[in-house]
């Protein structure tokens, strides 16, 4: 199965590790111990929701929530903004007649606006818009918001580990050339997105990094996309994870990709001498 864009946009996961858990414990030198890594998930899918009580044990046993950005504080228009090629740029003028009548028609069947409405748009944030749509809406917020609305009730300290530009900057990685070889492989893919998401979703809840890595390994994207948008953000997190930490229990909830391998926030904590333990946790059936 090919690397979709989709895939990328919610879990992103680089690395393999063995099957263990997506809850980490942070102990060792000068940070305030336990803390906690949790690779999230974004979406709203509510299999995704139904840890166990210990997530939320090690959740509520901290002062401090830190995730990848506050998305409860950003100015939408600027993310509006960000999000449009530079002027005089459209996604008309650069698919063929064929390819943007087949968008026109997604567009119109899953947005419910015409493809023209939407043409500014970067190709990857169009292709992006496209296969989410058909994802399940069973919550009312994907898992790292929900994470974030809870720490807002509970009066918890609030972090950004990083800002909105840096991911723009990673998207931004991407020409526009790619970004369109990307929305025309959306555009033409014959394989049952509903069926590859909910494989995705299987994996994710066995903690099988491994299989969700076979997954996402045959890409269409630049060699320098995942160093960009995995493991130079990955630096920034750990540096941003180290300054709260040092002061405050802090639960970090952010995308599972920045995790695993050598070059994720837990190979980046073991090196600098902290113990970073799995947390066994289950998921509870209905």
């Amino acid at each position: 199965m090919k690397k979709n864009i989709l895939f990328l946009t919610i879990l992103c996961l680089a690395s393999a590790i063995s099957a263990q858990s997506v809850l980490w414990r942070v102990s060792g030198r000068d940070i305030q111990s336990p803390s906690y890594l949790y690779g999230t998930i974004h979406i709203q899918d509510s299999r995704v929701f139904a840890f166990d009580s210990t997530v939320w044990h090690c959740f509520n046993s901290c002062e401090a929530l830190a995730v990848e950005v506050l998305l409860d504080r950003l100015d939408y228009s600027v993310v509006r903004e960000q999000m449009m090629m530079p002027k005089g740029q459209s996604i008309a003028k650069m698919l063929s007649k064929e390819d943007f009548a087949i968008l026109d028609s997604l567009c119109k069947a899953k947005m419910g606006v015409g493809a023209l409405f939407l043409s500014n748009m970067k190709p990857f944030f169009l292709s992006s818009a496209l296969q989410q749509a058909d994802l399940p809406k069973e919550e009312p917020l994907a898992l790292d918001l929900f994470f974030l609305q809870q720490a807002r009730n509970r009066g918890m300290y609030c972090y950004g580990l990083e800002e909105y530009m840096d991911q723009i900057k990673a998207t931004d990685a991407i020409s526009i050339d790619d970004q369109l070889k990307i929305l025309r492989q959306t555009l033409h893919e014959t394989a049952d997105v509903a069926a590859s998401f909910d494989s995705l979703v299987l994996a994710y809840l066995a903690f099988d990094m491994t299989m969700i890595s076979k997954m996402l390994t045959d890409t269409t994207l630049p060699d320098n996309f995942d160093k960009v948008l995995v493991d130079k953000r990955n630096k920034t997190m750990y540096k941003g994870f180290r300054k709260i930490a040092k002061k405050q229990h802090v639960f970090c909830a952010v995308g599972a990709a920045h995790l695993p391998g050598d070059k994720g926030l837990i190979g980046l904590l073991r090196k600098k001498g902290y113990t970073v333990e799995p947390v066994k946790f289950e998921w509870k059936t209905k």
